[in-house]
């Protein structure tokens, strides 16, 4: 069996996992940050199936984190900032991991872990073993030999990148491995305080190491140097070897272990599957199981034994599987393994099915004197507004519901018919998404008027960026572990029939629950003094937006063809004008290729540096770089907008479709952003490019039905309107009653000239101020948004917080009071928590303290606009109104209007929009009227 050991640097994986999700993480039902488990264990995992090492260890650095390199050099990795509260929380976590794996941990006291891994690689390396030593980490290139290798995660999305020695001096420019360490003392490494030489940076220390091989013979010959890099070197030479001592990994530590005992040995099942699911760990406990299932399989098949039988007398695994009494299969059953699992609250659960259309009359009857019903709706197909309904679970106390298949035919319409009076009664309909289930209705010809709850919402509210799917949120207030509601939180709606008997457990158990589910939810939303938020806002929202959806928007498919012909001839021509300037013909949708013309061709940036993977990295944001300086640049990052614009939505939009409707029927997300904004999706409306001619003429394609007008009506400057009431600066509040242009105002009050000299670049960097700076705009952000230099955006900077100090001063209040009480709130009482606002760690907490600054004016702006929506909706009902509100895209709302309502409407609208909040600045919006979006807006 050829020997493979594989030595993994914690630390180094586990600090690469936490912030590959720092703006996404991950938490259990209960708070947990668990992204750097989750992010470790998926990194092992795919190690162990991909590589099926022979041997394996992960190392750790000691605890304290004090070694020989402190007790040398004090100053020693000092400047970094203190481990996220969230990492040393999970340390214990993937410890407890490793040994469900029986993967040997090794930390040594005074070693660091690339010391223990260099010790072991050498070590085992001469005992005829292929080391990989896997880390991000290039300090370990210095490592590499024959049999030793580095094992480097790719820095996005999966796969490894494997060193060895050739791979090493190609891309260092060196000799040997060891080398590295010589480049290190001279150039210094920040991340660890090594100090290097001063003003000796890579391609300098490359250079002298190609010419005396070592820092030792360079300081040796210093005298053959000249100039101000003989200075440099003779005046730092002390620094140069302190470097060389720390930068070296040692390989002599005192490790009493023998490669051998490193050998890979059988996990532990039932220990790891008990983490996982402390942890939530879904889909790796699905992997575990399936495994585990495959074992046994194997064991089955080729033991010498009686064939297993489904008789449940016979075969206690069967016997498990069975319906209960009622006929139907708990869902809060583990599905046959021992993974722990809290069990409902329930002795006696009756699942009922009513067959007919008189039992579901008697059904009817008996629930309609409930004060709640918890409603599910089984649908097959993803999308509401294309899924066929087939039957409805109604539970009015726990433990209790009753599933009634609606059939086909006939009997489809007679049981419709039983059931339209719960929609239309005084019972309070609970439901874990009631807009799917209005949309459903509607489709059947039913409308919803009885009164709603909906719990994904009422969580929303509470916990904004937690995961709102039922078995988390049943996991967190009723204490239950639901594993049959959905296998995978990815798989959403069937997309095929389920069974009788599947449909009746899950949607049952959905009904039930979620009926339980009411009372903590509210009671907690009461106690955080957001009812009013809830009952005003959101819920009402709900059935805004299932009109919204229901409605649609139509388009003129033949717009967006001629546009996207029209687009695609343009691109072709952009690509060989592209080649010319490039020197030939390449893939400009490879960013491989792009990169190696940029920087190898015509080497455009003699210090670009390749990534993980051997390649330049191409992506949107360091191309910007280049683009005012190099015209092919500029022109690729064109030709990249255009074709995304092409695929995303001019070639994307007419398959949208509905063949039934003639419409788009886009899905609004009420529960997705942290901030309280709506989303969309299918299309993403909020996506549609505004700041270009070409994404702007997608708009013209969007158009009223036959004899209508569409109305478009947006906020003007809502959230600098917002900052200058929060704040009550009272020069930016004057600056917005005097009616004047509030950019040209802002830039005539920091250069202080007249408002009629204010020039238009003028403006325009005010304009980039005021939306940038209220945001946390750093000096070097605004440097580069506005291509202006450092020194000059500071200044613009710290004339913007002189002309309004109010606003520096409601900035640094937002992110006290989040410190003192861990959330900020909007205008409405809508809370943005931040657990990490307090974090030791820099970079951890700038991005709470940013958080603590945006959330008040994006959440505020976002109720608003929900307020609005509300109240038309409303009033538009009550007048009987022909038009409807058929899109809202950020601060905007979109209407088609019936020609005889045009003045009704605008008034309306225009009214409610400005009338959803009164702040010290006034709301103000504009509306037009077009044949299309575009013309309207």
């Amino acid at each position: 069996m050829e020997k493979r050991l594989f030595l993994l640097d914690a630390y180094a994986l586990i600090y690469r996992a936490y912030y590959a999700l720092i703006r996404s993480p991950r938490f259990t039902g209960a708070g947990f940050n668990t992204s750097a488990v989750f992010g470790f264990c998926n990194t092992l995992d795919d190690l162990l199936r991909k590589e099926n090492p022979s041997h394996i260890a992960v190392c750790f650095d000691p605890p304290g984190g004090s070694t020989f390199r402190h007790e040398e050099y004090p100053d020693y990795k000092a400047q970094r900032d203190k481990q996220p509260e969230d990492i040393t929380a999970s340390v214990p976590y993937i410890k407890r991991i490793l040994e469900a794996y029986r993967i040997p941990v090794i930390e040594i006291p005074g070693f660091e872990a690339d010391d223990v891994i260099g010790t072991l690689a050498v070590r085992a390396a001469k005992e005829g073993f292929d080391t990989y030593m896997m880390t991000p980490d290039k300090d370990y290139g210095q490592l590499v030999a024959d049999h030793i290798f580095m094992y480097r995660p790719a820095l996005k999305g999966e796969g490894f990148e494997i060193r060895d020695t050739a791979r090493i001096c190609e891309k260092y420019g060196i000799a040997r491995p060891s080398q590295v360490i010589d480049l290190l003392a001279l150039e210094g490494d920040a991340s660890d305080n090594i100090p290097g030489c001063p003003g000796v940076g890579e391609k300098t220390a490359r250079t002298l190491i190609e010419a005396w091989g070592s820092v030792e013979n360079l300081l040796e010959n210093t005298d053959k140097l000249k100039g101000a890099l003989q200075r440099k070197v003779s005046e730092n030479a002390d620094k140069i070897r302190m470097s060389k001592y720390l930068a070296t990994i040692r390989t002599d530590v005192p490790v009493d272990i023998e490669i051998d005992s490193l050998v890979r040995k059988d996990i532990d099942i039932d220990s790891l599957m008990a983490v996982y699911s402390e942890l939530e760990f879904r889909t790796l406990l699905a992997r575990l199981k399936a495994s585990r299932k495959a074992s046994e399989a194997a064991v089955v098949e080729t033991a010498d034994a009686q064939p297993v039988t489904d008789s449940p007398a016979e075969n206690p695994a069967a016997a498990a599987s069975q319906p209960d009494s009622s006929g139907m299969g708990s869902l809060f059953d583990m599905p046959d393994d021992s993974a722990p699992t809290i069990e409902a609250p329930c002795e006696d659960r009756s699942y009922t099915v009513a067959t007919s259309p008189a039992e579901a009359a008697k059904v009817v009857a008996r629930l309609a004197k409930s004060p709640a019903i918890g409603m599910a709706l089984y649908a097959v197909g993803e999308e509401a507004m294309t899924a066929r309904w087939e039957g409805i679970a109604l539970s009015a106390k726990p433990c209790e519901a009753f599933y009634i298949p609606l059939g086909d035919g006939a009997a489809r319409s007679e049981i419709l018919a039983v059931i339209e009076p719960l929609f239309t009664g005084a019972a309070t309909l609970v439901s874990h998404d009631v807009k799917r289930d209005y949309l459903l209705l509607k489709n059947a010809g039913i409308g919803l008027s009885a009164p709603y709850f909906d719990t994904t919402v009422a969580h929303y509210l509470i916990d904004p960026e937690m995961k709102h799917e039922l078995r988390y949120v049943v996991a967190k207030y009723l204490r239950l572990e639901l594993a049959g509601i959905a296998p995978d939180a990815k798989a959403g709606h069937p997309k095929t029939a389920l069974t009788q008997e599947a449909a009746v457990g899950r949607y049952c158990e959905e009904a039930d629950l979620s009926l339980r589910l009411r009372k903590p939810l509210f009671d907690e939303i009461a106690s955080r003094s957001m009812a009013p938020l809830l009952d005003e806002v959101e819920l009402p929202l709900i059935r805004v937006l299932a009109e919204m959806e229901y409605t649609g928007v139509r388009i003129d498919s033949t717009v967006l063809t001629d546009l996207s012909t029209r687009l695609k001839q343009q691109v072709r021509a952009m690509e060989e004008e592209a080649y010319e300037m490039a020197g030939g013909p390449f893939n400009i949708g490879s960013p491989a290729q792009v990169g190696m013309v940029l920087f190898d061709r015509m080497k455009i940036d003699p210090k670009a540096k390749k990534t993980a993977r051997g390649s330049y990295s191409t992506t949107e944001q360091i191309l910007e770089k280049y683009a005012p300086k190099v015209p092919v640049v500029s022109l690729i990052l064109k030709i990249r907008r255009l074709k995304k614009l092409i695929a995303t939505y001019l070639d994307a939009l007419p398959g949208m479709v509905n063949p039934k409707t003639g419409k788009i029927h886009t899905s609004y997300n009420q529960t997705v952003t942290a901030t309280g904004r709506i989303s969309s999706t299918n299309p993403n409306l909020q996506n549609i490019p505004i700041r270009t001619d070409d994404g702007r003429e997608i708009r013209r394609a969007f158009i009223a039905d036959p004899g209508d007008m569409i109305m478009s009506a947006d906020y003007s400057q809502i959230e600098l309107r917002l900052i200058a009431d929060l704040s009550a600066d009272k020069d930016m509040i004057e600056g917005f009653l005097s009616g004047d242009d509030i950019h040209r105002i802002t830039a005539s009050k920091i250069y202080g000239i007249p408002l009629a000299e204010v020039t238009d670049d003028q403006r325009r960097r005010a304009k980039t101020a005021n939306f940038g700076i209220i945001y946390g705009i750093s000096a070097f952000g605004l440097a580069e948004r506005l291509s202006i230099a450092r020194a000059e955006a500071k200044q613009l900077i710290d004339g913007y917080f002189s002309t309004y100090p109010h606003i520096r001063e409601y900035l640094e209040k937002s992110v006290t009071t989040a410190r003192e009480q861990g959330y900020v709130t909007t205008r409405m009482g809508r809370r943005r928590y931040l657990p990490d606002i307090n974090s030791r760690n820099a970079v951890v907490r700038g991005y709470a303290e940013r958080n603590a600054v945006n959330a008040p004016i994006q959440g505020s702006a976002a109720d608003i606009i929900k307020v609005a929506m509300v109240r038309i909706y409303n009033e538009m009902e009550s007048r009987g109104l022909r038009s409807r509100m058929i899109m809202q895209v950020h601060d905007e709302l979109i209407f088609n209007v019936h020609p005889s309502e045009l003045d009704v409407m605008k008034t309306l609208v225009e009214k409610q929009m400005e009338g959803a909040y009164h702040g010290a600045v006034p709301l103000t919006v504009s509306a037009g009227i077009a044949p299309n979006w575009l013309e309207a807006h």
